[in-house]
Parts: C-alpha cells; structure tokens; sequence
C-alpha cells in the first residue's frame, strides 16, 4: 500500500512540475487498485449513484481520479447551475479576501457599506453571521426565491431581524449576496473580476467555463446561478484537501478553512456555508420546515467530512482522513434525484439534502477503501409550516408592494433609474445554458453507449442496485434486454 501511495504521490508530482503558477488542466488517472480500493465496489457505487439522477460522478484519491460516473464522457463539460453549491463558492472567496487582509470575519459589515444603506441593526451583522447563517434576519421562501428580485442587497436591509444574530440558524439566499457584496466593496473591484484572478484562475479554471447571475441591481448572487461544468468540481476539493494551497502559493489561510469546515453551536453540521458531517445531530435547509435530525448527516460516511450542497445534487464531498474527494453534478438537464428514503413529501422535495441514495453510495465507498460504515438513519419527518411560504405581508412585499417592501423600490427596480439590463442577461444566459444542456444530449441512446464504456451493464447495475434498496426486483425481461444491447454496441468500435 505504502508502495502505491508513493506511485500515485510521484505521478501527481511530476503533472504538478509542468506548471507554476495555475493547477494542472486535467488530474493524474490511477486504478482504483492503485488507490487501494476495491474496483468492484467502488464501480457499484458509481453506478448507483449515476442512475440516480446525476450528469457526473467523479472519485479521486491522493489526487487521482479513480473512477467516474456513466454519463460523464457526455456531460462532464456542460456548465450547469451549481446552486446552492455556489454558497461554498461565495465563502471561498471571502477567504481569498481575508487570506489577502481585505477584511476579517468578526467585521461588521457596515464597515464595508455605503453610509446610508440599512439601519444601525442590519450593519452591525458580521461577516462570519452571514458566513455560518446565523444573521438572525427574517426569512420566507416567496421573496428569497423571487426571480425578479430587483435589488437584493435593498431586500436585506428591509427584513426585520427576528433573531439575535449568531445565536439561531436559518439557511436563506439572501445573506449570501450580501456576502459577495461585502467581499466586492472591500476588496475594490467587481466580485467575478476579483474571482477571476484571484481564484479561478490559480485553480485552473478559464472564464469560459463559466457564468454567474447576477439580480436586476447587477449584484452577483451569492446564492446560486453559479454556472460550472462537472467536471471543474474537482479542483475545490484539491482546494480543501490541500489546505489553500495550490501549485505552491496559499490561496486561503489554513485557519479560515478549518473554521469553515467546524459546524456552529446553532447547527453543528454548518460551517462557513458548507455542510459537515461531524455533528451530534443537524438543522436542515428549512426547504418546507424546519427539522432537527439526529446523528450524522451522511451515516455511512466518515465523521470528517465535508461537503458543499446544491439543488438538485450538486456536491463536493471531502473525506479528509481517506485522502478522497468526491464530487456530483446534476444542474443542466435539471434531474431529480431518487428520494427512496423518506416517508413525506416535503424531504423529497429538497433533494439537495442526502439521503439513503447518498448514504448506500458512500456506504459502497467505505467498503472499498476497507473501512466500515455506520448504521442507516432516515431523516426526520416534517410537516409543512406554511409561514416560511405564505404571509400576506413577506407575498406583498415579493411584489415591492406594502409596509414590508425595500424602500424606494417597485416590480421596476430600485432608485430613480430601474434598469431591465439584468433581467435581460439572466434570461439569456439561462435560456443558453438550458439549450446546451439539451443539445450534447446524443442522437441517441445507441451513441452514448458508444462513448461510455460498459453504458448498457453499469447502467442495470444501478438499476438493480436502486431496486434493491427499495426493496423490489426488476422484472427478468430487463436484464436481458440491457445485456443484449451491450452486446450490439461492443461489435461496433467506440466513439473517441
């Protein structure tokens, strides 16, 4: 094992001497043997978690990736919305900023803020209660999730404070934005400029591959509508997994990312806009109501891990002690993940949230690297507390109308000068993004088949694996079927 390890540590460093200044285009390849997994299991899990509902699966150890999903070869470089997977973004970038002496988290961030803008209340909140989501500030679904939000810096400032900030949690889309905004004014530049050349690039990762939204006012959203490919996924987690640093220059301080990965007395399973797996118990997204769950998120997974999470599966998972990252999109082609693990609605429906998919993958994972998993613990079951959807005054003021709307906006915009450009740019960015999404989906089943090796017999694997799971059996015609079409597509030579 010793042996192999040291292999794989001398592939990555001779990749690594070709560059400088920039993290390599693309990472070492190794055997799951190599790695010291078993490939078996390792490929049962892959499959399982492909088939339900992702554009990518990518497993990398020591650096090198061991292993990928089914529809990989096809969708890896399509840029798709990362979600709430951009939070850990925005908090990534605010540590750029701080590792710069930009600014620091116990800041208020009135330091930061026009004078003027919000109340004595509202620029009092720090850096790290929007960094740990713990502002205190009111939150209802119907204006977080507002798609023609005029101005969301002004929506922050209008929302009362209903608890006192750093001592309750409650996910929400806002306090992020005003994050980016925060980390924009104290650095002097524009966010995704800033982002750009400070992050990005170091990372790897070229400004073609990849957009972000901003709302009407032109405010990045810190949020969400961070548009990635899948397959650039990787390099945060040769971010975290290498403690900020990248091709030999600290891009984040060591201090900052352990605090980002260390949960809060108010969720110990939230850090700094990323999810851990180390806490006693954890307070979920609120996506319908809000639940406290017992136990580790992801049971099957090591107490050390930690992962961003987005809508729709999108996650970078770190397992510190294992040496391994692994990460998921599925925000192009919009794919819901299978949600066999609950018995109510509303856990389904957030499917940003892990569940027995995630734990049985993860559970295959640990056994291919030889170590156990812990016992399977379904979420809490909740029930829909209407007040984070429905309230006459939070409904009015999503349509800048009544006592609880921005000041000095309207369904227009903000201000004396209403600008429609953002709307325009976000309408056609997605508009483009969706219609990639939709044409590098090939012809036909046959031809992705063709350009994914073993399409026909990972994909049953999955599908029996996810039968079995739920407890049921795929009738016998299937399995024939599938293994009759792979054997059509292995006379016909692959598509490169």
């Amino acid at each position: 094992m010793k042996l192999t390890m040291l292999a794989i540590t001398l592939t990555a460093l001779v990749a690594a001497s070709n560059t400088a200044a920039t993290a390599e285009t693309s990472s070492p390849v190794c055997t799951p043997a190599q790695a010291g997994l078993d490939s078996v299991l390792l490929d049962h899990a892959l499959n399982l978690l492909s088939v339900n509902g992702s554009e990518t699966v990518q497993v990398y150890r020591d650096g090198c990736q061991v292993g990928k999903g089914v529809y990989d070869p096809v969708l890896g470089d399509l840029a798709g919305n990362n979600w709430s997977q951009t939070k850990t973004v925005t908090a990534l970038l605010t540590g750029r900023a701080v590792t710069l002496g930009k600014l620091q988290v116990s800041d208020p961030i009135g330091k930061y803020l026009p004078p003027g803008l919000g109340d004595e209340a509202h620029r009092a909140i720090t850096i790290e209660h929007l960094l740990t989501q713990t502002s205190g500030v009111h939150m209802n679904w119907s204006r977080e999730l507002n798609p023609e939000m005029p101005d969301r810096i002004a929506e922050f400032m209008s929302l009362p404070i209903d608890h006192e900030p750093g001592t309750y949690f409650r996910y929400d889309q806002t306090g992020p934005t005003v994050l980016a905004y925060v980390v924009e004014q104290a650095v002097g530049e524009d966010l995704q400029e800033f982002a750009q050349r400070e992050f990005f690039t170091p990372l790897g990762i070229p400004r073609d591959k990849w957009f972000w939204l901003r709302d009407r006012a032109g405010h990045t959203e810190g949020w969400a509508h961070l548009f990635l490919p899948g397959d650039q996924f990787r390099r945060f987690g040769e971010l975290f997994t290498n403690d900020g640093v990248v091709a030999g220059k600290r891009l984040i301080s060591s201090g900052y990312l352990r605090k980002l990965h260390t949960g809060t007395k108010a969720n110990p399973a939230y850090g700094y806009l990323t999810w851990v797996n180390s806490g006693a118990y954890w307070v979920n997204a609120s996506g319908f109501a809000e639940a406290t769950n017992e136990g580790h998120m992801i049971s099957s997974a090591p107490p050390d891990m930690y992962f961003s999470a987005g809508f729709h599966g999108q996650f970078v998972f770190v397992l510190p002690k294992l040496h391994m990252v692994v990460t998921r999109s599925s925000g192009s082609l919009m794919w819901t993940p299978s949600r066999t693990d609950v018995g109510d609605l509303t856990t389904a429906a957030t499917s940003s949230q892990p569940g027995r998919i995630e734990y049985e993958f993860f559970k295959l994972i640990m056994h291919a690297a030889g170590q156990p998993a812990g016992d399977y613990v379904a979420p809490t079951p909740t029930s829909v507390d209407v007040g984070l959807i429905v309230n006459p005054e939070d409904n009015l003021a999503a349509l800048q109308l009544g006592p609880g709307a921005p000041e000095g906006c309207t369904f227009a915009g903000c201000g004396s000068d209403p600008s429609t450009t953002e709307a325009v740019r976000f309408l056609q960015e997605v508009q483009a993004a969706e219609w990639a999404g939709f044409t590098s989906v090939p012809d036909s089943v046959m031809e992705l088949a063709r350009k994914s090796p073993r399409f026909f017999l990972r994909v049953l694997d999955g599908w029996e694996q996810t039968a079995q799971i739920m407890g049921k059996r795929l009738p016998d015609t299937v399995p024939n079927l599938m293994r009759s079409l792979q054997a059509s597509v292995d006379t016909v030579p692959a598509i490169r």
